[in-house]
């Protein structure tokens, strides 16, 4: 399956934010429910051990929960929690407090916009997490990405709910529903939009369809990575691709680097 840049519609300007939050919170409810990023946890831990990272960048949070579940299974694994910090171009600000406030002393928020392929000095950590996000960024970006994490000497894990492969892409799709129906009644903020938007004007789930199959075509391969890792100048890391089986058939794949 060819790689194809076709429009996910949360990534536009345009989109309005009650849309735009309700599909990242279904998808990260989907993600803690459906269990799918729990299998990934010795590599993480793996990870957080050769970077000997304590404190992460996560970029393009979304609303905020896919990094807390590696961070969950990490420490249940028995490492130290790391400290992580949540950004993102368009921040979910409610959604990031919620899940901030589950972890008072292990993550923090910015409410800023927070461009990831060009974190300010001030913001920069050992380590840069991209869960279920990296698939936004066009090849440029990804170039761009890559190399501002070469400038910080910052390690990097990518984790994505599934390889380019439809099929792969199905197995979410029953916690989906289930988070699809929740989520106006589990949110805090403008719960009348979204339920409008959910049960009556159902945009967040023709929206979230459309999304999840471009998603899908969107995703990266090693040879692609590596190539675009190459073409930017990164030099000197060690860097390690895997994919992770998780309930219903479903893969999740990873891709990490820590300087040499």
């Amino acid at each position: 399956m060819k790689r194809r840049q076709l429009l996910e519609t949360t990534d536009a300007a345009w989109v309005p934010a009650t849309l735009r939050d309700s599909v990242t919170e279904v998808l990260s409810l989907a993600l803690r429910w459906g269990r799918y990023f729990h299998g990934v946890a010795p590599t993480f831990s793996r990870f957080l051990e050769q970077s000997g990272a304590a404190r992460i960048l996560d970029c393009a949070s979304g609303a905020g929960d896919p990094i807390t579940i590696l961070v969950d299974a990490a420490v249940a694994a028995g490492l130290p929690r790391p400290d992580v910090l949540l950004t993102d171009l368009f921040p979910n600000i409610a959604a990031m407090q919620r899940v901030s406030a589950r972890y008072p002393t292990g993550v923090s928020y910015l409410a800023e916009a927070v461009d990831a392929t060009r974190v300010p000095e001030a913001l920069w950590r050992p380590a840069r997490t991209y869960i279920n996000c990296l698939h936004h960024f066009p090849p440029r970006a990804v170039g761009a990405v890559l190399a501002d994490c070469a400038r910080s000497r910052s390690s990097l894990f990518v984790l994505e709910a599934f390889p380019r492969d439809l099929l792969r892409g199905l197995p979410i799709l029953p916690s989906g529903a289930a988070a699809l129906l929740a989520n106006p009644l589990l949110c805090r903020q403008r719960r009348p939009q979204k339920a409008l938007l959910t049960y009556l004007l159902p945009l967040v789930p023709l929206v979230g369809m459309w999304d999840l199959t471009v998603s899908v075509g969107r995703i990266y391969e090693p040879a692609e990575l590596m190539a675009l890792a190459e073409e930017a100048g990164v030099k000197g890391y060690g860097w390690e691709y895997g994919e992770v089986p998780f309930p219903l058939g479903g893969r999740a794949t990873y891709f990490f680097g820590v300087p040499e």
